[in-house]
């Protein structure tokens, strides 16, 4: 099996300026509403600890008509395109996924930092 082409590299330091939110989670519910907020003209930054999630993330953005998508494959990569203070929205299985991904960006992640947990381990 091969491996998954990368995905599309985030944008060089400087050329793109921080982005104001990002997406850590891009199951079905997580990618449908990055790419809606990207379809009303808002760029997003995305992250999985999945790359195959983040590429097919980043891939259905460019044929949904090019939307603001950057897809990010390292949690530090991820929190820092985004200004500050950072906001991530988080949308992963409630449980051990929660606390893995909370652990993986704690240490990018300042006081003033906001972390909105969006799943629902009742569904």
């Amino acid at each position: 099996m091969a491996s998954p082409a990368p995905a599309p590299p985030a944008a060089a330091a400087g050329t793109t300026p921080p982005l104001r939110i990002g997406l850590a989670g891009l199951t079905s519910m997580g990618q449908n509403l990055a790419l809606n907020i990207a379809e009303k003209g808002f760029p997003i930054s995305v992250y999985n600890r999945t790359a195959a999630k983040v590429d097919a993330t980043v891939s259905r953005a460019a044929k949904e008509g090019a939307l603001p998508v950057l897809g990010h494959r390292y949690p530090r990569a991820f929190v820092l395109s985004l200004v500050r203070p950072h906001t991530v929205v988080l949308l992963v299985q409630a449980g051990r996924a929660v606390d893995a991904t909370i652990d993986a960006l704690v240490p990018y992640l300042d006081a003033r930092d906001a972390i909105v947990d969006s799943g629902n381990e009742w569904y």
